[in-house]
């Protein structure tokens, strides 16, 4: 068979090949129904259409945003111990503080004020009524109209009349039967201190 033959018989081949595949796609076509388009004709569905309630967060969803909350910041460029060291310097103190308030509780309560003592005035008039306490009154006579004192003090008698002075520091101040009044003065605060001094009973008798 020549080459002129074999050329004839392809070319009738791919036209028999090309009418047959025309009609197969003019079928095709054919059996769609009227009216409809490809799925990728059909425009898209608007935005607006969409149920409102789909798109809007629920009253009881909290708010992503809100409940995120940072509990303790810190800068991300810091070196990696110094969150704890920083933690352990800030929380040295509040122990310093918490030792010492313990160990001022346990410090026993001070002692009560003592009462202040008599002042050296006071001290000085005791002392001046002490020394008048010391005389005793024996006995009383009244001679030319005048009362004299028989006081003694110690082993020393004295027979003073009223307005003399005994021991130089002691003024017999009033006589009278049963009582002889003695003053002295306290030179510390310029006060007079008096002191009566009953008459001693007679156990001779």
């Amino acid at each position: 068979m020549s080459n002129k033959k074999k050329l004839g018989y392809l070319v009738g081949l791919l036209v028999l090949w090309g009418i047959i595949t025309f009609f197969q796609w003019n079928e095709f076509s054919s059996s769609e129904p009227p009216g409809t388009s490809p799925q990728t004709d059909r425009p898209p569905t608007p935005l607006a259409s969409l149920p409102i309630k789909d798109l809007q967060l629920e009253k009881d969803f909290p708010n992503a945003r809100r409940a995120v909350k940072l509990s303790n910041p810190r800068n991300i460029f810091a070196p990696l111990g110094s969150a704890s060291i920083q933690v352990a310097k800030t929380s040295q103190p509040s122990t310093q503080r918490n030792s010492t308030t313990q160990a001022i509780r346990n410090q026993p309560p001070p002692p009560p004020p003592t009462p202040p003592g008599p002042s050296p005035g006071e001290l000085a008039a005791q002392r001046a009524r002490q020394e008048l306490t010391q005389f005793r009154f024996l006995g009383f006579l009244t001679k030319g109209g005048e009362s004299q004192a028989f006081l003694t003090n110690g082993q020393a008698i004295y027979i003073v009349k009223q307005g003399e002075m005994l021991e130089g520091r002691v003024q017999v101040h009033k006589i009278e039967p049963e009582t002889v009044t003695l003053s002295t003065k306290i030179w510390e605060t310029g006060n007079v201190i008096q002191a009566a001094i009953p008459l001693t009973p007679d156990t001779n008798g």
